[in-house]
Formats: C-alpha cells, sequence, structure tokens
C-alpha cells in the first residue's frame, strides 16, 4: 500500500502541490518507492482511498481512441517481451508479422482493457462484486492451459498493465508531477490487484479440477484448440 502522506487535497479530490514543491529530484523518484513493494495478500486486500479513486477517474476514459490505444499497447509489450505468449491468440497468430493491423488483433486489444474499464467503474465497489468478477475470469482461464497458457503468464500481463499505464499517465497534461507520481502508483497497485485475483481464480479451479479428477493440461494438449481467442 501507499505508505507516503498525501498532499493536501482541493475539494475535487487532486492535490494542488506545485511540481517543485517535491523533494523528490524526479517523476521517477515519486512514482517507484522501496515501499511500493507489496505481498499478494496486501494487495488483495487492497481498498483505495477517496483520493486514490478521484485519481482513477480523472486518469481513465472510455473514448474507443483510448482503450484501442491501450490495449494496442498493452499487447504490444506481451508479444514483444514473450513472443510464444501469442500462440494463445490462434486468430492473431495467423496474421503473421501483420498482427496489429488485423481486425482479430483490434477485438482482442479492446476486450483486454474491458476489464480493466470494468475495474475502474467499480472501484467503489470492490469487495461487492469486483472481486468476483476477476476471481471468474482467473477461473475461465484454466480452459486454456491446453493451448499453453502457464501461471507466470499472468506476470508479463501485469509488467504490460503496468508500462502501457505508465506511459499514459505520464502524458496526461492536465497533471501536474505529484499527480502524475501518485497516480501511477495507483494504478500499479490496481494493475496488482487485478492480476492477483485472477491468479486466484485461476489456482482455485486448478485445484477443483485435480480433485474432481479431471484430465491436466498435458493430457489434454492433444485435443483440437478453441477458435475462440477469449482470453481476457
Amino acid at each position: 500500500m501507499v505508505i507516503t502522506a498525501e498532499p493536501q487535497k482541493q475539494p475535487n479530490g487532486v492535490n494542488n502541490e506545485k511540481e517543485n514543491d517535491t523533494t523528490a529530484t524526479n517523476e521517477d523518484e515519486l512514482i517507484f518507492r522501496r515501499e511500493d513493494d507489496w505481498t499478494e495478500e496486501e494487495i488483495s486486500k487492497w481498498c483505495p482511498n477517496d483520493y486514490e479513486k478521484n485519481l482513477v477517474k480523472l486518469t481513465w476514459s472510455d473514448d474507443f481512441d483510448f482503450l484501442y490505444e491501450l490495449g494496442t499497447a498493452i499487447y504490444t509489450y506481451i508479444f514483444d517481451h514473450n513472443p510464444q505468449a501469442k500462440l494463445l491468440f490462434i486468430k492473431i497468430h495467423r496474421h503473421g508479422d501483420d498482427w496489429r493491423q488485423s481486425a482479430d488483433f483490434r477485438t482482442q486489444a479492446l476486450k483486454f482493457v474491458q476489464t480493466i474499464s470494468y475495474t475502474a467503474k467499480n472501484i467503489y465497489h470492490m469487495e461487492d462484486c469486483l472481486q468476483t468478477r476477476l476471481f471468474e475470469i482467473g477461473e475461465n482461464h484454466v480452459k486454456y492451459a491446453s493451448r499453453g497458457f502457464k501461471p507466470e503468464y499472468w506476470d508479463i500481463f501485469l509488467d504490460a498493465m503496468e508500462c502501457a499505464l505508465t506511459n499514459h499517465i505520464a502524458s496526461t497534461p492536465t497533471l501536474n508531477a505529484q499527480e502524475r507520481a501518485d497516480a501511477t502508483r495507483v494504478w500499479r497497485q490496481l494493475a496488482h490487484y487485478i492480476i492477483v485475483h485472477m491468479k486466484h481464480g485461476y489456482l482455485a479451479k486448478e485445484i477443483q479440477n485435480n480433485k474432481e479428477g479431471l484430465k491436466t493440461p498435458s493430457e489434454t494438449s492433444s485435443i483440437k484448440h478453441s477458435q475462440n481467442d477469449a482470453i481476457l
């Protein structure tokens, strides 16, 4: 959780600190601090305060171009850093090097950010409905193990979200340095929150399948893959 004190805030929930009021020498020092290392248990119980929730609202948009650009940035990061992950998306993979221009990629890019959008919209109802929805998405991913999905892939999805959201916030002209730093930390926490609860759902479903004696991913690897790229 964020341990540093919040800057003094105006009635709209956004602080009014000027860029040169901070003691940090640059925005990287403001954003990435040692106390920002959270355990999965801590982040699974995280509940943002009103200031943090307002920062999420101020830095999110349901504009189509914004959603598509963010989704594109996320998947570009994933495929650049883990090319094997592209095999999880049959409809995208078949386009070869032209995958970025394909309609299938545009559909998948928007599918991912819809999950983030749902999270942003329900940030005031995290325990009521958000945790359950993320848990269910995680459960759903067990069926993609036969296609090659591995639990460690959650980490590359997390890294991709952090990178894309950090770049988005860094280019937001309406925020000063302190606000950008705070917003980036909050979104890093929220990205961790999303992935942690998806992980919980995935692992719970795996355990349930094992108890029920269902086939393991290796035993089902020869089964014809579904043509539905429903991951996230």
